[in-house]
């Protein structure tokens, strides 16, 4: 069993067990409420620049992966008070937060780039060979990962270990993290209201609640653990005779 599936495993029964202490004690604080009154607490001390800190160093992040997506979110719908003014302009935000969580990124190009050697080859060698077989497609790839909320590390560690020219890397990752985090910073403007009445944040946990935040927390692991156990080497064997990719 390989170590990704060993953690997969760990962290599934750690889910569980913390989905029953929320239902079994509905007056703890959950970790989703703290996580909002953190947000909050930057917001009031840093404003525009809190958002780009949490991307940079949430995204700079290997090991664990965090969910700084959270911050554009919460701030894109922050009001000035109950039923206040809104705060922040989501377009800002997400610009911000797309810059910021950009040069995070690259904090994995350089493990890969620097490091081959430390690198986990099983969970690299897959991406590598899509990129050395299909460079052409290689950017449109991680526009579509830093685009959408799959995990954009493990590719980039991949692509620092091939060597792949960091600026066709950076130019691709930055616009879809812009659109991809002024879509979650805007979300948060249109939705936080009604998720913060949902979830009971002010209020005890609910069944349902608790129940909605186990269940975010399992799609972030799942997506994670498909990202490192991905094999792009087949992915690529069967875009060349569906897509017409070649390898020039």
């Amino acid at each position: 069993m390989r170590r990704a599936d060993q953690v997969f495993i760990v962290s599934m029964i750690l889910v569980f067990i913390y989905w029953i202490l929320l239902l079994t004690n509905p007056y703890s604080t959950s970790l989703l409420a703290n996580f909002f009154d953190w947000i909050a607490d930057v917001a009031i001390v840093l404003g525009y620049p809190g958002t780009f800190l949490a991307s940079l160093f949430g995204s700079a992040s290997v090991v664990v992966e965090i969910p700084f997506a959270g911050v554009p979110f919460v701030l894109g719908g922050l009001r000035d008070g109950i039923s206040g003014p809104f705060i922040f302009d989501p377009w800002i935000l997400g610009l911000l937060s797309g810059i910021g969580a950009t040069i995070g990124d690259m904090t994995s190009y350089a493990l890969g780039y620097a490091g081959r050697r430390l690198v986990d080859e099983a969970s690299t060698s897959g991406f590598s060979k899509f990129v050395q077989d299909y460079p052409r497609a290689t950017p449109l790839v991680i526009f579509v990962l830093a685009s959408t909320p799959l995990p954009l590390d493990p590719a980039v560690v991949a692509l620092g270990v091939a060597r792949y020219t960091w600026w066709k890397l950076f130019i691709p990752c930055l616009i879809g993290e812009i659109i991809f985090l002024t879509a979650i910073s805007w979300s948060g403007r249109l939705s936080l209201d009604w998720i913060l009445g949902l979830l009971g944040i002010d209020g005890p946990v609910t069944p349902l609640s608790a129940t909605i935040e186990v269940f975010g927390i399992i799609i972030l692991i799942l997506t994670v653990y498909l990202a490192v156990r991905l094999d792009w080497a087949t992915i690529g064997k069967k875009l060349r005779p569906t897509h017409g990719i070649t390898n020039e």
